[in-house]
């Protein structure tokens, strides 16, 4: 099980790094000479902010995602964003799953409080917790490799917030909210899931 930990905990990390590298904005951001020029670019890009969220499948069951926030368009009151997260979550004695998901969100505010209705897909690949055996070519049982399965994950969420950049030279927000989901080829049905996403956002550059 260690190992397995060990294992996701690194394809997390390089997964997110090779996400931030991609140039997911590359037709927002000015070429630069030098890798360190474009990232920092990336990083103090005024529509871009980073996310942080504690992901709790079923609330006990402890999870994580990192993301980038994209504003598409905005206003005083209405703002619509494209966001990208990746994250995972362990399901004691059952389950460690690592998933990749896109979101179309509307965040509508009032003064510095806001809703954020979001929707979008995902791809999810769970491993299953402890060892796994099958038949063997002598009939009799012997271990097999934990590859993990792939699912389809549809997705949606309703998140309260409040965005401290209304109010003076801040860069932050903060939110809360259910968030459900269906994995599909689950014994053949998709399987409905509900997670508490709170989490925190921070923007280098406002607008």
């Amino acid at each position: 099980m260690k190992k397995t930990q060990t294992i996701v905990s690194i394809l997390l990390t390089v997964i997110f790094i090779c996400l931030l590298s991609s140039g997911v904005y590359s037709q927002e951001l000015k070429q630069s000479s030098t890798n360190r020029g474009a990232f920092s670019r990336f990083i103090h890009h005024e529509k871009v902010a980073f996310k942080l969220n504690y992901f709790g499948e079923l609330v006990l069951h402890p999870g994580l995602t990192l993301g980038v926030d994209y504003t598409l368009s905005q206003n005083n009151r209405l703002t619509v964003h494209w966001d990208v997260d990746l994250g995972g979550y362990w399901h004691r004695w059952n389950n460690t799953s690592l998933f990749l998901k896109s979101t179309i969100g509307t965040r509508v505010a009032a003064g510095s409080v806001f809703a954020d209705i979001n929707a979008g897909i995902g791809y999810m690949h769970s491993f299953a917790a402890g060892t796994i055996y099958q038949r063997a070519a002598d009939g009799g049982v012997e271990k097999a490799n934990n590859r993990g399965h792939a699912h389809f994950m549809p997705n949606a969420s309703f998140l309260l917030g409040y965005d401290s950049t209304r109010k003076g030279n801040r860069h932050w927000t903060v939110h809360l909210g259910p968030e459900v989901y269906l994995q599909s080829s689950y014994n053949h049905i998709f399987l409905p899931h509900i997670a508490m996403n709170v989490g925190i956002t921070y923007k280098f550059k406002q607008q």
